[in-house]
Protein backbone atom coordinates (compact mmCIF):
# COMPACT_ATOMS: atom_id res chain seq x y z
CA UNK A 1 0.00 0.00 0.00
CA UNK A 2 0.95 3.38 -1.02
CA UNK A 3 0.69 6.14 1.80
CA UNK A 4 0.67 9.72 1.02
CA UNK A 5 2.70 10.71 4.29
CA UNK A 6 3.94 8.59 6.82
CA UNK A 7 1.21 8.30 9.94
CA UNK A 8 1.75 9.45 13.56
CA UNK A 9 1.56 5.71 14.90
CA UNK A 10 1.76 7.50 19.07
CA UNK A 11 -1.92 9.27 18.02
CA UNK A 12 -4.96 7.22 18.72
CA UNK A 13 -7.19 8.40 16.20
CA UNK A 14 -4.53 8.25 13.24
CA UNK A 15 -3.94 4.01 14.87
CA UNK A 16 -6.93 3.46 14.67
CA UNK A 17 -7.64 5.15 10.86
CA UNK A 18 -4.28 3.04 10.02
CA UNK A 19 -5.77 0.40 11.26
CA UNK A 20 -9.15 0.38 9.53
CA UNK A 21 -6.96 0.87 6.14
CA UNK A 22 -4.67 -2.13 6.40
CA UNK A 23 -7.62 -4.54 7.88
CA UNK A 24 -6.30 -5.14 11.13
CA UNK A 25 -7.48 -5.25 14.87
CA UNK A 26 -5.24 -5.46 18.01
CA UNK A 27 -4.69 -9.44 18.52
CA UNK A 28 -5.51 -10.25 22.57
CA UNK A 29 -3.95 -13.43 22.27
CA UNK A 30 -0.78 -11.79 21.31
CA UNK A 31 -0.79 -9.16 23.93
CA UNK A 32 -1.36 -6.81 21.34
CA UNK A 33 -1.70 -3.44 23.17
CA UNK A 34 -0.12 -0.53 21.04
CA UNK A 35 1.74 2.83 22.35
CA UNK A 36 -0.05 5.77 21.95
CA UNK A 37 2.26 8.28 23.69
CA UNK A 38 5.02 10.07 21.54
CA UNK A 39 6.59 11.48 25.21
CA UNK A 40 6.90 7.65 26.52
CA UNK A 41 8.41 6.85 23.06
CA UNK A 42 10.94 9.59 23.37
CA UNK A 43 11.81 9.15 27.24
CA UNK A 44 12.90 5.04 26.13
CA UNK A 45 14.72 6.19 22.94
CA UNK A 46 16.42 8.70 24.57
CA UNK A 47 17.45 5.90 27.35
CA UNK A 48 18.74 3.79 24.96
CA UNK A 49 21.34 6.56 24.28
CA UNK A 50 21.28 5.20 19.95
CA UNK A 51 24.53 6.68 18.21
CA UNK A 52 25.71 6.44 14.82
CA UNK A 53 27.31 3.08 14.37
CA UNK A 54 25.07 1.30 16.82
CA UNK A 55 22.83 -2.27 16.33
CA UNK A 56 19.89 -1.96 17.42
CA UNK A 57 17.21 -4.91 17.68
CA UNK A 58 13.39 -4.18 18.34
CA UNK A 59 11.85 -7.24 19.79
CA UNK A 60 7.59 -6.82 18.83
CA UNK A 61 8.02 -3.19 16.79
CA UNK A 62 3.64 -3.45 16.59
CA UNK A 63 2.50 -0.21 14.34
CA UNK A 64 6.33 0.90 14.95
CA UNK A 65 5.85 3.56 17.22
CA UNK A 66 9.49 2.83 18.77
CA UNK A 67 10.59 1.88 15.45
CA UNK A 68 9.98 5.16 13.54
CA UNK A 69 12.04 7.07 16.35
CA UNK A 70 14.95 4.18 16.11
CA UNK A 71 15.60 4.47 12.19
CA UNK A 72 18.37 7.43 12.41
CA UNK A 73 20.67 7.84 9.56
CA UNK A 74 24.05 5.61 10.88
CA UNK A 75 22.00 2.89 12.48
CA UNK A 76 21.72 -0.81 11.92
CA UNK A 77 18.30 -1.53 12.90
CA UNK A 78 16.97 -5.16 13.11
CA UNK A 79 13.41 -5.62 13.64
CA UNK A 80 11.42 -8.63 14.89
CA UNK A 81 7.27 -9.11 14.86
CA UNK A 82 5.17 -12.51 14.87
CA UNK A 83 2.24 -10.70 13.09
CA UNK A 84 2.33 -10.63 9.93
CA UNK A 85 -0.43 -8.11 9.42
CA UNK A 86 2.05 -5.62 11.46
CA UNK A 87 4.85 -6.74 9.18
CA UNK A 88 3.03 -5.41 5.91
CA UNK A 89 2.35 -2.31 7.57
CA UNK A 90 5.87 -1.62 9.00
CA UNK A 91 7.83 -2.33 5.28
CA UNK A 92 4.86 0.56 4.26
CA UNK A 93 6.00 2.93 7.01
CA UNK A 94 9.51 2.25 7.79
CA UNK A 95 12.37 3.42 4.64
CA UNK A 96 13.63 1.61 2.53
CA UNK A 97 17.17 1.09 3.67
CA UNK A 98 19.92 -1.76 4.08
CA UNK A 99 19.92 -0.52 7.51
CA UNK A 100 16.85 -2.19 8.12
CA UNK A 101 15.86 -5.25 8.54
CA UNK A 102 11.93 -6.67 9.71
CA UNK A 103 11.84 -10.10 10.45
CA UNK A 104 8.42 -11.88 10.81
CA UNK A 105 9.28 -14.40 13.35
CA UNK A 106 8.49 -15.93 17.01
CA UNK A 107 11.43 -14.58 19.52
CA UNK A 108 11.04 -16.96 21.61
CA UNK A 109 12.39 -19.04 18.74
CA UNK A 110 15.47 -16.77 18.02
CA UNK A 111 19.19 -17.12 18.98
CA UNK A 112 20.10 -14.31 19.96
CA UNK A 113 24.02 -15.48 19.66
CA UNK A 114 23.28 -15.66 16.07
CA UNK A 115 21.60 -12.41 16.07
CA UNK A 116 24.17 -10.54 17.33
CA UNK A 117 27.06 -12.80 16.02
CA UNK A 118 26.53 -11.13 13.06
CA UNK A 119 27.38 -7.37 13.99
CA UNK A 120 30.87 -5.83 14.49
CA UNK A 121 31.96 -6.84 17.60
CA UNK A 122 33.49 -3.31 18.22
CA UNK A 123 30.20 -1.70 18.09
CA UNK A 124 27.40 -1.28 20.51
CA UNK A 125 24.45 -4.32 20.38
CA UNK A 126 21.62 -2.63 22.08
CA UNK A 127 17.84 -4.04 22.60
CA UNK A 128 14.74 -2.15 22.96
CA UNK A 129 11.08 -3.61 23.45
CA UNK A 130 7.66 -2.69 24.21
CA UNK A 131 7.01 -6.25 25.42
CA UNK A 132 3.81 -8.28 24.89
CA UNK A 133 2.76 -9.18 28.74
CA UNK A 134 2.23 -12.80 27.34
CA UNK A 135 5.66 -13.27 26.39
CA UNK A 136 8.01 -11.37 28.89
CA UNK A 137 9.01 -13.96 31.10
CA UNK A 138 9.77 -16.92 29.42
CA UNK A 139 11.48 -14.31 26.82
CA UNK A 140 13.82 -12.75 29.82
CA UNK A 141 14.33 -16.32 31.06
CA UNK A 142 15.86 -16.99 27.09
CA UNK A 143 17.28 -13.68 26.82
CA UNK A 144 19.85 -14.62 30.07
CA UNK A 145 19.73 -18.02 28.63
CA UNK A 146 22.22 -17.05 26.20
CA UNK A 147 24.43 -14.96 28.66
CA UNK A 148 22.19 -11.81 27.74
CA UNK A 149 24.28 -10.45 24.55
CA UNK A 150 23.88 -6.89 24.43
CA UNK A 151 25.74 -3.90 25.75
CA UNK A 152 22.43 -2.52 26.93
CA UNK A 153 18.27 -3.14 26.90
CA UNK A 154 15.84 -1.05 27.55
CA UNK A 155 12.31 -3.07 28.03
CA UNK A 156 8.89 -1.80 28.78
CA UNK A 157 7.11 -4.91 30.94
CA UNK A 158 4.65 -5.36 32.64
CA UNK A 159 5.03 -3.99 35.85
CA UNK A 160 4.68 -6.63 38.10
CA UNK A 161 7.77 -8.80 35.80
CA UNK A 162 9.74 -5.41 36.09
CA UNK A 163 9.75 -5.71 39.73
CA UNK A 164 10.82 -9.07 39.62
CA UNK A 165 13.56 -8.49 37.92
CA UNK A 166 15.14 -6.03 40.04
CA UNK A 167 14.01 -7.57 43.35
CA UNK A 168 16.32 -7.90 45.78
CA UNK A 169 16.56 -11.07 48.96
CA UNK A 170 13.85 -10.92 50.95
CA UNK A 171 11.25 -9.15 48.23
CA UNK A 172 8.44 -10.69 48.00
CA UNK A 173 8.85 -10.57 44.29
CA UNK A 174 12.22 -12.24 44.31
CA UNK A 175 12.61 -15.87 43.16
CA UNK A 176 14.95 -17.44 40.11
CA UNK A 177 13.96 -14.55 37.59
CA UNK A 178 15.73 -12.25 39.65
CA UNK A 179 18.10 -14.12 40.87
CA UNK A 180 19.46 -14.95 37.50
CA UNK A 181 18.93 -11.15 36.17
CA UNK A 182 21.15 -10.08 38.67
CA UNK A 183 23.60 -13.05 37.81
CA UNK A 184 23.76 -11.59 34.18
CA UNK A 185 23.35 -8.25 34.32
CA UNK A 186 22.97 -5.01 36.42
CA UNK A 187 19.00 -3.35 36.35
CA UNK A 188 16.94 -0.88 37.13
CA UNK A 189 13.92 0.69 36.94
CA UNK A 190 13.63 4.04 35.04
CA UNK A 191 10.41 4.90 35.21
CA UNK A 192 7.01 3.72 35.58
CA UNK A 193 4.33 4.05 32.75
CA UNK A 194 0.30 4.42 32.98
CA UNK A 195 -1.69 1.50 31.39
CA UNK A 196 -3.64 5.01 29.92
CA UNK A 197 -0.70 5.14 27.33
CA UNK A 198 -1.84 2.36 25.20
CA UNK A 199 -4.38 1.77 22.69
CA UNK A 200 -6.20 -1.10 23.65
CA UNK A 201 -5.63 -0.57 27.13
CA UNK A 202 -4.25 -2.93 29.18
CA UNK A 203 -5.53 -4.07 32.92
CA UNK A 204 -2.61 -3.65 34.56
CA UNK A 205 0.81 -0.56 34.67
CA UNK A 206 3.96 -1.21 33.40
CA UNK A 207 7.55 -0.35 33.27
CA UNK A 208 10.45 0.52 31.53
CA UNK A 209 13.64 -1.19 33.10
CA UNK A 210 17.27 -0.72 31.76
CA UNK A 211 19.76 -3.69 32.09
CA UNK A 212 23.36 -3.53 31.46
CA UNK A 213 25.81 -6.87 31.10
CA UNK A 214 27.83 -7.50 34.52
CA UNK A 215 30.67 -9.32 35.01
CA UNK A 216 30.15 -13.44 35.03
CA UNK A 217 31.15 -15.15 38.42
CA UNK A 218 30.91 -18.45 37.19
CA UNK A 219 32.84 -20.38 34.01
CA UNK A 220 30.87 -21.32 31.03
CA UNK A 221 31.07 -25.35 32.48
CA UNK A 222 29.47 -23.84 36.45
CA UNK A 223 26.52 -21.75 35.14
CA UNK A 224 24.04 -24.74 33.90
CA UNK A 225 24.48 -26.18 37.73
CA UNK A 226 23.49 -22.12 38.70
CA UNK A 227 20.64 -22.80 36.58
CA UNK A 228 19.61 -25.61 38.38
CA UNK A 229 20.38 -25.00 41.39
CA UNK A 230 18.32 -21.38 41.57
CA UNK A 231 15.30 -23.08 39.55
CA UNK A 232 15.11 -25.76 41.58
CA UNK A 233 15.22 -24.41 45.29
CA UNK A 234 13.01 -21.37 44.21
CA UNK A 235 10.20 -24.26 43.23
CA UNK A 236 10.37 -24.97 47.20
CA UNK A 237 10.83 -21.41 48.24
CA UNK A 238 9.14 -22.32 51.39
CA UNK A 239 11.27 -24.81 52.40
CA UNK A 240 14.52 -24.24 53.95
CA UNK A 241 17.28 -24.00 51.82
CA UNK A 242 18.81 -27.72 53.08
CA UNK A 243 15.57 -29.37 52.26
CA UNK A 244 14.87 -27.47 48.93
CA UNK A 245 18.78 -29.17 48.52
CA UNK A 246 17.47 -32.38 49.06
CA UNK A 247 14.11 -32.14 46.92
CA UNK A 248 14.93 -30.67 44.34
CA UNK A 249 18.43 -31.59 43.61
CA UNK A 250 18.24 -34.94 44.45
CA UNK A 251 21.25 -34.40 47.26
CA UNK A 252 21.13 -36.64 50.10
CA UNK A 253 20.71 -34.59 53.48
CA UNK A 254 24.46 -35.30 54.89
CA UNK A 255 25.43 -34.08 50.69
CA UNK A 256 23.69 -30.47 51.04
CA UNK A 257 24.25 -29.99 54.69
CA UNK A 258 28.25 -30.08 53.81
CA UNK A 259 27.79 -28.17 50.46
CA UNK A 260 26.21 -25.47 52.47
CA UNK A 261 28.76 -25.66 54.93
CA UNK A 262 31.26 -25.05 52.53
CA UNK A 263 29.67 -22.17 50.81
CA UNK A 264 29.05 -20.37 54.80
CA UNK A 265 24.94 -20.46 53.89
CA UNK A 266 22.97 -21.44 56.85
CA UNK A 267 21.18 -24.31 55.93
CA UNK A 268 17.82 -22.54 57.73
CA UNK A 269 17.42 -19.73 55.74
CA UNK A 270 15.20 -20.08 53.22
CA UNK A 271 16.30 -19.37 49.42
CA UNK A 272 14.54 -16.16 48.83
CA UNK A 273 17.14 -14.68 51.74
CA UNK A 274 20.46 -15.82 49.78
CA UNK A 275 22.19 -13.13 47.33
CA UNK A 276 23.07 -14.06 43.71
CA UNK A 277 26.69 -14.01 44.97
CA UNK A 278 25.67 -16.82 47.65
CA UNK A 279 23.98 -18.90 44.96
CA UNK A 280 26.73 -18.20 42.40
CA UNK A 281 29.23 -19.69 45.31
CA UNK A 282 27.19 -22.81 46.22
CA UNK A 283 27.29 -23.52 42.06
CA UNK A 284 30.47 -23.32 41.91
CA UNK A 285 31.24 -25.35 45.53
CA UNK A 286 28.94 -28.10 44.15
CA UNK A 287 30.46 -28.16 40.73
CA UNK A 288 33.72 -28.94 42.27
CA UNK A 289 32.19 -31.05 44.92
CA UNK A 290 30.82 -33.71 42.21
CA UNK A 291 33.45 -33.56 39.44
CA UNK A 292 35.68 -34.82 42.22
CA UNK A 293 33.32 -37.44 43.16
CA UNK A 294 32.06 -38.51 39.75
Amino acid sequence: MILAEIPNVTSPRELVKLFEQYGLKPARQLGQNFLVDGNIVRKIVEALEVAPGDYVVEVGAGAGALTLTLAKPGVKLTVFEVDSGLVRLLKDILPQKPEIDIYHKDVLKVRWRDITGSFNSAQSHKLVSNLPYNISGPFMFALFKEGFPFNRAILMLQKEVAMRLVAGPGDNDYGSLSVLCHYYTEGKILFQVSKNVFWPSPKVGSAVIELRPRNRMLSAAEEPLLWELVQGVFRQRRKTILNSLQHTCAYSRDQAAALLEKASIDPAVRPEELTVEQFAMLARITYNYFSKNS
